[in-house]
């Protein structure tokens, strides 16, 4: 293994370089007379009437922080979400990657849930009418938005109880 050295080479000068370039497209002929001085000279004059001089100065600080940038580009992938120029997924992509809180979305959820109640019913499909419209009227009293689906394949259970003595009076008109 060879250690790195500390002297580094300077990098060729022009006029080397130039003598290579002439030798690699006329190999074993002579550069005409003055061809490397002039070519050489006009190089350098070109190079020195067209280079400008590194900044001495760092780079002026934009005035905004970077609290005003981020909030900037949150906002601005938002308009482009809402201008449909960029899809809300990869803009929250992009807003995740430079830790910038995501866009809100409307969702529509789905859940499933499992409710036990007790109710008086006089067979099995009364009982889950009845604890259907329960439910039912739970949730629209309730400041939600939600739509409710009745879907009979989901009815999992109903195990009858003892005589409701509450409720067990005749429906009939003669009563």
């Amino acid at each position: 293994m060879t250690e790195p050295t500390a002297t580094s080479q300077a990098p060729p000068t022009l006029e080397f370089v130039l003598r290579h370039a002439w030798d690699a497209f006329h190999p074993g002929q002579p550069a005409p007379l003055g061809w490397l001085t002039h070519t050489t000279t006009q190089i350098q004059a070109y190079v020195d009437e067209h280079h400008t001089d590194p900044q001495t100065q760092p780079p002026t600080v934009p005035a905004e922080s970077l609290p005003q940038l981020r909030s900037r580009v949150w906002h601005a992938l938002r308009d482009a979400v809402i201008s449909h120029d960029i899809d809300v997924d990869a803009a929250n992509h992009i807003l995740d990657a430079v830790d910038l809180p995501l866009l809100p979305r409307r969702w529509q959820v789905r859940l499933t849930l499992t409710v036990v109640t007790e109710v008086t019913a006089t067979c099995r499909e009364d009982a889950f009418d009845t604890a259907e419209t329960a439910v039912e009227t739970a949730l629209t009293g309730a400041e939600l938005e939600a739509r409710i689906e009745w879907d009979g394949r989901e009815r999992d259970n109903a195990d009858p109880g003892e005589l409701d003595t509450t409720a067990a009076e005749y429906p009939g008109p003669d009563q």
